[in-house]
């Protein structure tokens, strides 16, 4: 794989590193790959944005960090990145929300939108090359529902289109093997096998719902990723990104449609990072387990909370705790003093040998599935040195390892 030039974030004196692998876990093969874009200097990415009805966790503070990271990193090795992520605007959960407030389901879903991007601005999150809602692609997803029933491989059971999943060949994109259906018993009712799922319903009057060429309704959720992503992308996603809990049925349910209209693979490379806990449980907004990002950075500054939830690789299950963050603050507060310190006089052009044996570790660990908590180790260790764990040490150029933990990790040092 060859990469462009040097870049700001990587700087020149890092060019001798060569052309380097950079690996990435592919949930579909379940193995470290190295990542290879279809086009070559360009990375075509999906992520799953959050349904707009509620105020953003630490849990999708993760998954869009690390997502950042990716991008980042990609950017500072060369390659030109565009980002898609949508916005889940068309749920149940949206429904009865607004009316309980008294307000639109889209009112609603604009207020969420600008509480995301609030918390995420405050997270130093880079903003997507074009955000999608769902609302906004109806005649994109009733298009693909009515192909997909021109092919047989969807069907009409009273006022519901299930997509077949036998008859398009069945599952094992993501997954090999699911025991029992995952199925709203309600909807079960007429369908052809237990894991065929929603296309298209019809939909009340209290609910949201649109007039189409298949009926009044609304489109079910996996076919909503599937119209954004290859309208905004193409038919090949080069990376699509989520939380684990989106494997299946969302995005083995998404891989199948998106295959079964264009006979094509929907992405190259899939990448889930694994939850944060609280007390133990998975955090879930519908199940009451959460810490919202609003109420985490009343208490905690904002890289902080990036420092903490890059501590670990984005596949570990991580565990939120006050306790973890205060010790999380001094790791940080330690990383401050030691750009500082390493900014003084505004360094040089030589790096020392110790600072490239720093810089292998770091970037090495980038390089390995974007080991961020085996990266952030390395900077600690050389901040405690630099601040007088070493003084014997030669440190020049370690300015540029702080100024790639701010521009690959995102993580603001106080400059």
């Amino acid at each position: 794989m060859t990469r462009a030039g040097s870049s700001p974030s990587l700087g020149s004196s890092w060019g001798e590193r060569g052309f380097h692998t950079v690996l990435v876990y592919n949930t579909k093969t379940r193995t470290k790959e190295e990542f290879i874009p279809q086009r070559s200097g360009e990375v075509r990415a999906y992520i799953c944005g959050p349904t707009v009805y509620d105020y953003c966790h630490i849990g999708h503070a993760r998954t869009y960090i690390n997502f950042d990271v990716l991008r980042r990193y990609l950017e500072a090795t060369g390659y030109d990145f565009i980002h898609v992520q949508n916005f889940t605007d068309v749920d149940d959960k949206i429904t009865k929300r607004a009316a309980e407030r008294g307000i639109t389901p889209t009112q609603l879903s604009d207020e969420f939108i600008e509480e995301y991007f609030r918390d995420m601005d405050a997270l130093n999150v880079k903003r997507a090359s074009r955000y999608t809602r769902a609302s906004d692609y109806i005649g994109k997803i009733v298009e693909i529902t009515e192909r997909l029933m021109a092919k047989g491989i969807a069907y009409r059971s009273g006022g519901t289109v299930y997509f077949d999943v036998e008859g398009a060949g069945g599952f094992g994109e993501l997954v090999s093997g699911i025991e029992g259906a995952v199925t709203d018993p309600i909807m079960s009712l007429g369908k052809r096998g237990p894991f065929d799922f929603v296309l298209w319903r019809e939909g009340g009057e209290a609910e949201q719902s649109w007039d189409s060429q298949i009926g009044r309704g609304r489109p079910g959720w996996h076919t909503e990723c599937v119209a954004m992503a290859m309208d905004s992308l193409g038919e090949v996603l080069d990376i699509h990104w989520g939380g684990m809990d989106l494997i299946y049925p969302h995005h083995e349910c998404s891989a199948l449609v998106a295959r079964a209209i264009t006979g094509k693979p929907f992405a190259r490379y899939w990448m889930h990072n694994n939850f944060v806990t609280l007390s133990g449980e998975k955090m879930s907004k519908s199940a009451g387990n959460t810490a919202y990002i609003k109420d985490v950075l009343e208490g905690f500054r904002a890289e902080v909370l990036r420092t903490y939830l890059l501590s670990k690789g984005y596949r570990e299950r991580m565990e939120y705790s006050e306790a973890g963050m205060e010790r999380m603050e001094k790791t940080y507060d330690l990383m401050v003093e030691g750009a500082a310190e390493a900014r003084k006089g505004g360094g040089g052009a030589g790096v020392s040998s110790c600072i490239k044996e720093y810089a292998d570790a770091f970037f090495g660990a980038l390089d390995d599935d974007l080991e961020t908590g085996q990266a952030l180790a390395v900077v600690e260790r050389l901040s405690w040195e630099i601040t007088g764990g070493a003084p014997d040490k030669d440190f020049a150029g370690a300015s540029r390892i702080y100024d790639a933990v701010e521009g690959v990790l995102g993580i603001k040092l106080g400059r």
